[in-house]
């Protein structure tokens, strides 16, 4: 009987016949990718490489990005907001600079509304003159008079009330009927309309709690008063010989959404969940105890808002360690029933895909579909302290940020869980426009998935040991891939967490085809391999002809 050499070492193959995506962490498993760039899971269990991008805008100073929910025009050139100004298919609008800062962005019926500042952009034709005014306007309306009449009374038998201001010329009818107004400054302070803007205010049982306009002239305004049990009240007659201030007001909110044909946003404070009227952005403070009332709800959880979104059938608003999810359909039923631990970071993370909502939260990447939240990230290590986010509609797209600055954008697959690295390319926002996905930096607006143009691509495998303490070394590398044109790969090892060297490089020309590639190093305990190069292809296989033995001592 013939016996091995006394020493020989064992000849290993290593098949890796599924790629699954990155996975940061220590000891993973050898399918999976220590890093990648420019791939994707479109070909799984295959790696591809992403789809191109394509630059539809070019611009600077880009600092939020939004869409026209109620146009099918093309996104052409940019909307949103750059330089502090707002700008609608590449025209700016007519009007003031808007603050230094975040902003947050929501379509209502046509009307772009931009917070914090309270304004807003009516994109929609004018339906007499087909043109459509090319200004941002103010949500809030302001007008101040002195020499105001005040005129109350109820009949004590019917109950009815009468309230009105007077004043010759004075511009009252600068308001609309149907809109909630707010009165301040008046000496006779049960004149005044109370507004609650933090925990600590409180209104009394006979303030007046909503002002809304029956009919307005130019030196009469008719009002219908309320208080906070949804009663008629009225004014108390007298003349205001000093200025007092009626207008419309807006809540001072810095995250919004729509929702049911409402204006929802979260109070600056962190104190307050509002709602506007029914079919109106304009109107928070119309308390009549109709069921197109506006509604707020004060929320005694700690900290600021970090955002807020619609969600299947209810609202939910995020703060940094916990959920609120907001029932019910009219301010009658409205509900804050329970808080979920588990909050957001950032606000502009929060994508619905697939009935979940995806977000990222001080411990990574989470998933929520009304339950408690769900870790959707364990295979991403680093530490992301904000990200904006998007989706295709199959695919979650995220621009993550980590503390010094440094960008990954991400893309997360949940019918595989897994996560693939596309750049660093700095991109602020993301938004879906008939069909396609536009992501925004500040040098321009792209469409992402827009081509299968030639790009580079690089990807490496985890550190290898095979689980033994043998000295390892390395034969030859079979790659198995299907070119789609021509493409250039190079084929690079690490040892022991050295430097990679480059051991070969060719040109794959299209079509599926397999290619050997020599590879000889010496002993090691760890080795990486890494694919690289530029064009376009799927990789189907990566087979490794190892030898090993002999042990690896330590120090």
């Amino acid at each position: 009987m013939l016996l091995p050499p006394f020493g020989a070492k064992e000849n290993k193959n290593v098949r890796i016949l599924r790629f699954g995506g990155l996975d940061q962490r220590e000891k993973a498993g050898a399918e999976s990718l220590f890093a990648a760039e420019n791939l994707s899971a479109d070909a799984y269990p295959a790696l591809t490489l992403c789809k191109s991008r394509r630059r539809a805008a070019e611009d600077t100073g880009i600092t939020a990005v939004c869409a026209p929910e109620y146009s099918d025009a093309p996104l052409t050139a940019f909307t949103g907001v750059k330089n502090n100004r707002f700008y609608y298919q590449g025209k700016m609008a007519e009007g003031t600079a808007l603050s230094a800062g975040e902003k947050s962005i929501a379509d209502f019926n046509g009307k772009i509304c931009i917070f914090p500042d309270k304004v807003y952009y009516d994109y929609l034709p004018d339906p007499e003159t087909g043109e459509v005014d090319n200004s941002l306007k103010s949500m809030e309306k302001t007008l101040t008079v002195t020499g105001v009449s005040f005129y109350g009374s109820q009949n004590s038998l019917t109950g009815v009330c009468t309230a009105y201001l007077s004043k010759s010329n004075a511009g009252f009818d600068r308001f609309q009927p149907g809109e909630s107004i707010i009165i301040s400054g008046c000496k006779k302070t049960e004149n005044n309309v109370c507004q609650i803007e933090g925990r600590k205010d409180m209104a009394s049982e006979t303030a007046i709690v909503s002002a809304v306009v029956e009919s307005a002239a130019a030196g009469k305004l008719e009002l219908l008063l309320f208080n906070r049990r949804g009663e008629r009240t009225a004014f108390a007659s007298t003349t205001e010989s000093g200025e007092i201030t009626i207008g419309v007001s807006i809540p001072s909110m810095d995250h919004v959404c729509v929702h049911n044909n409402r204006l929802w946003g979260t109070a600056a404070n962190g104190e307050y969940v509002y709602a506007s009227k029914l079919g109106d952005c304009f109107n928070f403070n119309s308390f009549q105890g109709l069921g197109d009332d506006s509604w707020y709800s004060a929320i005694g959880t700690p900290g600021t808002f970090t955002g807020i979104c619609s969600y299947r059938t209810a609202v939910v608003a995020f703060k940094r360690d916990c959920i609120h999810h907001v029932y019910g359909d009219a301010p009658q039923n409205f509900s804050i029933p329970k808080q979920t631990m588990g909050g957001c970071i950032d606000g502009r993370s929060i994508t619905e895909l697939g009935g979940v909502l995806y977000y990222l939260s001080a411990a990574g990447f989470y998933g929520y579909s009304g339950g408690e939240p769900y870790f959707v990230s364990p295979q991403l290590t680093a530490a992301y302290v904000s990200c904006a986010a998007g989706t295709d509609g199959k695919r979650y797209y995220a621009a993550a940020y980590q503390a010094d600055g440094s960008c990954d954008v991400l893309v997360y697959d949940p019918a595989y869980q897994t996560w693939h690295r596309e750049d660093n390319t700095a991109f602020l926002g993301f938004v879906r426009h008939g069909g396609r996905l536009y992501a925004a930096a500040e040098n321009g607006l792209y469409e992402l998935c827009a081509g299968e143009e030639p790009e580079s691509f690089s990807f490496t495998t985890q550190n290898l040991t095979y689980d033994t303490m043998e000295h390892k070394g390395l034969n030859c590398v079979w790659l198995r891939m299907k070119a789609k044109t021509d493409t250039q790969v190079r084929i690079s090892v690490s040892r022991d967490g050295g430097p990679f060297a480059v051991c070969a490089e060719y040109l794959q020309t299209p079509g599926l085809g397999v290619r050997r590639v020599p590879v000889r190093f010496g002993a090691c305990d760890s080795f990486q391999i890494q694919v690289s190069g530029y064009g376009r292809a799927v990789f189907y296989d990566l087979e490794l002809i190892t030898h090993q033995g002999g042990k690896t001592y330590g120090i």
